[in-house]
């Protein structure tokens, strides 16, 4: 049996990316001789991690609470513990990053240090980044600080939306985990130090891209930049885009680039020129505020 450094493995969150994680945490086990188990905080009705838990086997837990879910981990204070945080939005406590026998990894959708916080890859698509990736790292204190195990990187593609870019980097950070896991276990993985900068921006989870609002005389072009940076497709993260029309307030339903020889003249619809051969059509609907 290869020499392991912990007891227990922890599996926290949800998606694509914690499933892939917990198949390999539990594909494991036997070799490493640890016990292991999935939480699930934030409850989705399509969850990866859960169907695999539930299929397998494998134990897990419903956590809400925020108390409940530290009283829980303070439990884990007397054995040596690995948590994997896998799309998971709970902020660790003090008392548990601090403690000696446990050991969090962290999933974080960019390249740190860059675009730390809630929301990365929407900021890579609305700053205009070229190029984004993930990273696994250590946990400490501070927001996305901890030391660097593995990157990935990928484009920023000019017609990409927020929830294909998610998809992109869903599959990376399967790919990393895989990589660095075993030396994980072992405390042989490679680390390397963030340089933070002083006063560097940490977003937040109720900012949104240009606050979800453009002008229609904005350039096309960062019109269609802050469309696809909200764009998460089915799963609601942020409010339609917004803008006034004639003096009214409109939200976009749908938008596509389209051929400029493209137009149903909906009246529901605007299209505004985006380049010699293409223009931007947005689908709106009026909004009726209450009160």
């Amino acid at each position: 049996m290869s020499e392991c450094q912990f007891d227990h493995v922890v599996v926290i969150g949800y998606g694509v990316v914690t499933g892939e994680v917990l198949k390999t945490v539990y594909s494991l086990a036997s070799k490493y001789g640890y016990t292991y188990e999935y939480i699930e905080h934030e409850v989705h009705p399509f969850n990866a991690a859960k169907k695999l838990a539930e299929a397998e086997g494998i134990p897990y837990n419903i956590l809400q609470d925020k108390k409940d879910l530290t009283r829980y981990f303070e439990e884990l204070l007397m054995k040596k513990t690995l948590i994997i945080s896998a799309s998971n939005n709970y902020l660790f406590p003090e008392k548990i990053v601090s403690s000696e026998n446990i050991v969090i990894i962290n999933f974080h959708n960019a390249l740190l240090p860059e675009l730390p916080g809630r929301n990365a890859p929407s900021w890579s698509i609305y700053e205009g980044k070229d190029y984004t990736g993930i990273t696994w790292h250590y946990v400490t204190e501070g927001v996305d600080e901890g030391d660097i195990i593995v990157q990935k990187k990928c484009d920023v593609t000019a017609d990409i939306r927020a929830y294909e870019l998610v998809s992109k980097q869903m599959r990376l950070a399967g790919e990393a985990f895989d990589e660095c896991y075993e030396s994980v276990l072992m405390n042989h993985a490679t680390r390397k130090k963030q340089v933070i900068e002083k006063g560097r921006k940490i977003y937040k989870s109720y900012e949104i891209p240009g606050n979800g609002c453009f002008n229609l005389d904005d350039s096309p072009k960062e019109i269609y930049k802050l469309l696809r940076a909200l764009d998460y497709g089915k799963n609601n993260i942020f409010p339609p885009a917004r803008t006034k029309k004639n003096g009214i307030d409109i939200q976009i339903r749908r938008y596509k680039k389209i051929s400029v020889y493209d137009n149903d003249e909906r009246q529901d619809s605007i299209y505004i020129p985006f380049d010699n051969e293409n223009q931007l059509m947005l689908r709106y609907e009026i909004i009726n505020e209450i009160g």
